[in-house]
């Protein structure tokens, strides 16, 4: 059973990865001048993290208190989505359509905005119990992506998250990736080169910008400054690599930590992830 100081770990790392981003999110590659010194963005105070850290904690929470309530997830986000940073057009869309005929599942949505928010899962579900993890994030995806490419991706990330928990290598979680796009039929993206434009909202661009991360980083540090030099979506990006490559680790030291807002919650959120999953080995 890995300790919960991972699954912590793991979640700092998202809220530093995505704090990392934030400032340049949306510049192409040529642009972006990174330091460890986080800078502020337009009104955003120094330090801020956007949509991905709080619907990851939102994920989070309510698997905790609920096991996987798709009507509770949504109506969580709903009260939080109006003062909720950087939520994507897909997102909101299935937001108006939740408030409006109550429907739990979404039409379309190939952007990226359920694929960043499913580490919780993969920390939640032990690695080998690999049915239970597809049908959580399956579900929990639906709620606003329902394109049978937001699920895939939404699955790897998921169980790359609940493998790099158990130490797997960097380059055994590109394999993880890959068994399951290919689980759910769709196409590898072997061979992703980065663009001068920077990582697009897709979600297959969005994974393969973060399997190419891990095909060059062990690091959480090293990783996720990478992840922002490539530009475009930035946040999500080192977002989702810092979360997969912190919880490998019993302990990491981010230089940029001490100036991020990590939410207060992030202990409380491990050990009942950790609950969670020990209650799986049952």
């Amino acid at each position: 059973m890995p300790p919960s100081g991972r699954i912590l770990n793991g979640l700092v790392g998202f809220c530093c990865g995505d704090a990392l981003g934030v400032p340049w999110e949306g510049k192409p590659a040529q642009d972006i001048a990174l330091t460890d010194t986080l800078t502020a963005r337009g009104e955003w105070p120094t330090g801020s993290t956007s949509d991905d850290t709080e619907q990851l904690i939102l994920l989070a929470e309510n698997l905790i208190s609920t096991g996987g309530s798709e009507h509770a997830f949504l109506t969580a986000l709903a009260a939080a989505l109006p003062t909720m940073r950087g939520a994507g057009p897909t997102t909101r869309r299935a937001i108006a359509r939740f408030e409006a005929t109550g429907s739990v599942t979404t039409d379309g949505g190939a952007t990226n905005g359920a694929m960043m928010r499913v580490l919780p899962i993969g920390w939640a579900v032990p690695a080998t119990d690999v049915q239970h993890r597809r049908e959580l994030v399956e579900r929990m995806t639906r709620t606003t992506h329902a394109d049978a490419r937001a699920i895939a991706t939404a699955s790897a990330v998921a169980a790359m998250g609940s493998w790099a928990l158990e130490t797997c290598a960097a380059q055994d979680l590109i394999t993880i990736a890959t068994e399951e796009l290919d689980h759910f039929g769709v196409f590898s993206i072997e061979g992703w080169e980065p663009s001068p434009g920077g990582v697009s909202l897709d979600v297959m661009d969005t994974l393969g910008a973060v399997l190419h991360v891990l095909s060059l980083y062990e690091d959480p540090v090293g990783a996720m400054r990478y992840a922002v030099s490539l530009g475009g979506d930035t946040d999500t990006v080192a977002a989702i690599v810092g979360g997969i490559l912190s919880c490998r680790q019993d302990a990491v030291d981010i230089p940029w930590a001490p100036q991020v807002a990590l939410p207060p919650s992030l202990e409380v959120l491990a050990q009942g992830l950790l609950a969670m999953r020990q209650a799986r080995y049952a």
